[in-house]
């Protein structure tokens, strides 16, 4: 009987194999590869995947939606005479609306996006949530300055 390394092909790999390095943070622009999540126990944590999940993808998307709702409103009060809240802004407000309605959609949509590709980092994973729960507040708080604005 012959053992599995008398055997004359014993190994005819024609590729390195992948699972000899780690992940790099640029496999999510090749757009080649198929993995979501992690097999082994242990590989979780600050590593990369190929692609993002799902859960990610719909809070980048959440976010986006969300900061661009929140450039719209911002423009509406402004028209409204009311001021902005958050001093880094005041800048940008004073050069123009597009430049706002640009940071605040796009530019916070490429971050969403970042933080998205490094999900399986914690602070990337807690920043996603709380970005998401933030927008969130924010529209309520949007959306009642919008009422009272009617009312009055």
């Amino acid at each position: 009987m012959k053992s599995s390394t008398d055997t004359p092909f014993p190994d005819q790999r024609v590729t390195q194999d992948r699972r000899s390095h780690p992940t790099s943070f640029m496999s999510i622009l090749k757009f080649g590869g198929r993995r979501k999540r992690f097999r082994r126990k242990g590989e979780e944590r600050d590593q990369y995947v190929d692609l993002p999940s799902t859960r990610s993808i719909a809070l980048t998307f959440v976010i986006f939606a969300l900061s661009t709702l929140d450039a719209f409103f911002t423009i509406n009060h402004l028209r409204n005479g009311a001021s902005e809240l958050n001093p880094l802004m005041q800048p940008i407000i004073q050069s123009g609306l597009q430049p706002l309605f640009i940071i605040k959609s796009l530019g916070i949509g490429l971050i969403a996006c970042f933080l998205a590709i490094h999900q399986n980092f914690k602070i990337s994973f807690y920043g996603l949530h709380a970005s998401a729960a933030i927008y969130i507040v924010l529209l309520a708080y949007h959306l009642a300055c919008s009422y009272l604005f009617q009312v009055m």
